[in-house]
């Protein structure tokens, strides 16, 4: 029998109510507070970025300066870390390089050579913001789920957007992906 992973996608100060700020991002903490204890794993994707990232306006990109490593930007909310056992969690940076864009964790990964998912396992992505980093491990997870053999879902409810969810859902409609519900 295959583990459930909530895999939560950048859940950052930054992004809730900070630099880069997704209108209604603290409105998905509940959603995920009341589900996450219904799962083996929790794993949290961080932006961890240099001060130089090339995502930055100021180094040629489209964002404003942003999740920059060991900043308060960086934190997840307290309480979506209460309760949950330090054993049961995972916390992937990616966006570290400061010439390498990556929207998505596990870009890169082979099946092969990865302890993050097995045979069997669910695994729920939601997050912040549907659109770009959301997105991006989504269909990162689901190629990587083809090559290992587990399923993958979305918790619709614990993913916030930008503008829009219809990048998402239509990857996911394209991809018989099926919305997680509780």
């Amino acid at each position: 029998m295959g583990r459930k992973i909530l895999l939560v996608v950048d859940l950052q100060k930054d992004f809730i109510d900070g630099s880069l700020a997704v209108k209604d991002a603290a409105n998905v903490i509940p959603a995920i507070n009341e589900v996450k204890n219904k799962f083996d794993w929790v794993y949290f994707t961080l932006d961890w970025h240099p001060t130089n990232h090339c995502s930055f306006k100021e180094q040629g990109g489209p964002w404003p300066v942003h999740c920059v490593h060991y900043t308060a930007g960086t934190a997840l909310p307290e309480s979506v870390l209460e309760g949950l056992k330090e054993s049961r969690m995972r916390f992937i940076r990616k966006g570290c390089k400061p010439g390498k864009e990556e929207y998505g964790a596990f870009e890169g990964v082979k099946a092969s050579d990865q302890d993050y998912f097995r045979e069997g396992d669910v695994v729920t992505v939601c997050g912040i913001a549907s659109e770009y980093c959301v997105l991006t491990t989504l269909k990162n997870v689901y190629k990587l789920s083809k090559k290992v053999g587990f399923k993958v879902n979305v918790f619709l409810e614990g993913t916030a957007k930008f503008e829009s969810y219809d990048t998402l859902l239509a990857y996911m409609q394209e991809n018989n992906i099926k919305k997680k519900t509780f």
